[in-house]
This record gives C-alpha cells, sequence and structure tokens, in this order.
C-alpha cells in the first residue's frame, strides 16, 4: 500500500512542501511576496505585509525556518516600529516586526511599497520594488510602479525619490511590478524581467536591462511571455524568478487560470527572451490538500539553491488569507 504524504498533494517534478509550512504564518498577519537571499552566515527573507503596506526582512540560518520578528526577542505582544527616514535614507534596527522598506506617501507612487527582489552586485545590495499610488476617488490603487533602493549592509536602504521603470507601453496598461533582476557579469548589465497589466493580477511578463540598475530599456515593446491560452494559463501569467544556468535561463512564474486559481510553472528559453519552452509536468505545483492554508492559490515563485537542493518559496492563498510556504527539490536536475 502507497504511504500517504500530505506534502505532495499538488506537487509534482520532484517538488514537495517543507513539512512546516507556512514559514511566515498568521502570528504577523496577512503576508506575501518573499525572496530569499544569503547574506553573511544567514539568510533573509524580504517581503510583503499586505496591511502595513511594507517591506519586512525575517532571517534564520537553515533558509526554511524564519524568525519574523526583531532578533532582541521581541514578541507580537509588545510591538512598535523602528524604522525611520532621514532624506533618502531608511533606518531600520530591525524593528519587533522587521521592518525593511517603509513608504513614503508624500511621494504619492509609494503610498504602498511590495513585492521586493534584493540582489547583491557591483559591491552593494539592491532593492528593486512596487510602489502603489492610492486614488482616494476611486478609494483604490490605481497605479504600479518599480522603485530601486541600495544598501551597504542588507538592512538600511537609501532609496531614488523618483521610480525607475513605469508603465508606457500599451499592454502595460496602469502597472510594472514584482521585479526580478539578475546582474549579467560577463555584460556587465542588469536584466529585468517583470509583470505588468494590471495592478494586483498582471497579465504578461517584460523584460528591460540597464547599465546601473536606475536607467532601464525595454528591450520590447511587446511581452517576452504571455499566456498561451491553455485551460493551465487561460487568463494570464506573471509574477516570475528567473535564474539563469549554463545552458540558458530557467523560469518559475505563476499560470492564472482564471480569477482565482493560480498554479506554479516553469520554462526555459536559451536567451531569456524568446522561444520559451514549458516544462512537460506544468504545473510543478498546484493547491494544497482541502482545507489547507494554500488550497486555492499558489504564486509568486522565488527560488534558491542550497546543498544539492533547490528551495521554492511563494504565496499561498485560502479565504482570501495569504502566507508564504516553502517547497523543496532534492537534487538540481528539475527535468526541463
Amino acid at each position: 500500500m502507497r504511504a500517504y504524504d500530505p506534502g505532495k498533494i499538488g506537487c509534482y517534478a520532484g517538488w514537495r512542501r517543507y513539512e512546516n509550512n507556512p514559514v511566515i504564518g498568521e502570528r504577523i498577519g496577512e503576508v506575501s511576496d518573499a525572496m530569499v537571499l544569503p547574506v553573511g552566515d544567514k539568510y533573509h527573507m524580504y517581503y510583503t505585509h499586505r496591511f502595513l503596506k511594507k517591506i519586512l526582512v525575517a532571517v534564520c540560518e537553515n533558509a526554511l525556518d524564519f524568525r519574523p520578528f526583531a532578533e532582541d526577542g521581541v514578541t507580537d505582544e509588545n510591538t512598535e516600529s523602528k524604522a525611520y527616514v532621514i532624506g533618502n535614507t531608511f533606518y531600520s534596527d530591525g524593528g519587533d516586526y522587521g521592518y525593511s522598506l517603509i513608504r513614503r506617501p508624500e511621494l504619492k507612487w509609494e503610498a504602498a511599497v511590495c513585492q521586493p527582489f534584493v540582489l547583491f552586485a557591483k559591491g552593494k545590495y539592491h532593492m528593486f520594488y512596487t510602489g502603489k499610488r492610492y486614488d482616494a476617488v476611486s478609494d483604490d490603487y490605481d497605479r504600479a510602479v518599480i522603485g530601486h533602493a541600495t544598501g551597504n549592509n542588507a538592512i538600511n536602504w537609501m532609496a531614488s525619490r523618483t521610480p525607475v521603470l513605469e508603465p508606457d507601453c500599451l499592454w502595460e496598461h496602469n502597472a510594472v511590478c514584482y521585479p526580478c533582476v539578475i546582474y549579467d557579469e560577463k555584460e556587465s548589465l542588469f536584466k529585468m524581467w517583470y509583470s505588468a497589466g494590471d495592478i494586483e493580477k498582471p497579465l504578461a511578463i517584460g523584460y528591460a536591462v540597464s547599465p546601473d540598475g536606475d536607467n532601464w530599456t525595454k528591450v520590447s515593446e511587446n511581452p517576452i511571455m504571455k499566456n498561451d491560452k491553455s485551460v493551465l494559463e487561460k487568463e494570464r501569467v506573471g509574477a516570475c524568478h528567473v535564474v539563469k544556468t549554463e545552458e540558458g535561463y530557467l523560469m518559475f512564474y505563476t499560470a492564472w487560470q482564471d480569477a482565482f486559481k493560480a498554479r506554479i510553472c516553469m520554462a526555459k528559453s536559451e536567451d531569456g527572451i524568446h522561444n520559451w519552452i514549458r516544462h512537460s509536468s506544468n504545473p510543478i505545483v498546484s493547491g494544497g490538500q482541502f482545507g489547507a492554508w494554500d488550497v486555492e492559490a499558489v504564486y509568486r515563485p522565488v527560488v534558491l539553491k542550497k546543498d544539492n537542493k533547490w528551495i521554492c518559496y511563494y504565496t499561498g492563498c485560502a479565504r482570501g488569507n495569504k502566507r508564504i510556504g516553502a517547497l523543496i527539490h532534492q537534487g538540481m536536475e528539475l527535468g526541463l
């Protein structure tokens, strides 16, 4: 008789759910959009707090068991912000909730900050993130752009007062969001894959390049990847993470079947722009078991290589509540 393994429900192509999911749960509120980066001998997880409209950071040593509160042991019974701004620099000692980047509402385009992507390049840390503009008449966000902040220690950030990428192509409508950035040492070039077309659920994926992280050129006025009209991708694709490999580029992305059903998929391309080939086992991850915290939708994948395995961090949703979980794939071969 085959053993029942709840960690493999909705997982394919060798993936499984981490047994201690969610790694950031309901204690801290509604969270999403995790991005993990090795910093020294620890791992930093940068993520969105949806109610506070800020970017937070959690820390751990094994890339899985994150501590979402400050290192000095402050708990959720005694919380207050310890983050502040002087000029364009955000200072934080971690904060009770691990504040990393707080919004600047006076700039209009930063009524909320979210969807961080952090990397180390050219001797410093870079955070690319989405800033949203709030419209009082509609009582909703009406525009999304991408900002850029830099820092020497992955904690305190100096952010530009203007966006570095804005929606100016017809297909992008009123939003560019979900930045994924790598720095290509050989080409001395920052490369960004971003989503666009809708503030909350983007329609497709675009691509831009920059010599410095601030001045970007869109390679095409059209998306470099869009839905293939299959049932899986019937409505849209977006919220991706691209990894450069020896063979080319590997993309983990979100496929939306409809307004509520999202799954995690994979594709590859030789140049990171054209001819994306989907994984034959797509989706690699679907919703969890009945009643689970991620039963309705899984999306915004970000991956990390560690100890001959892949770890994929993702946002899961159930009953409208969003949490952050992890997936594990033993071995480097992904079957694509």
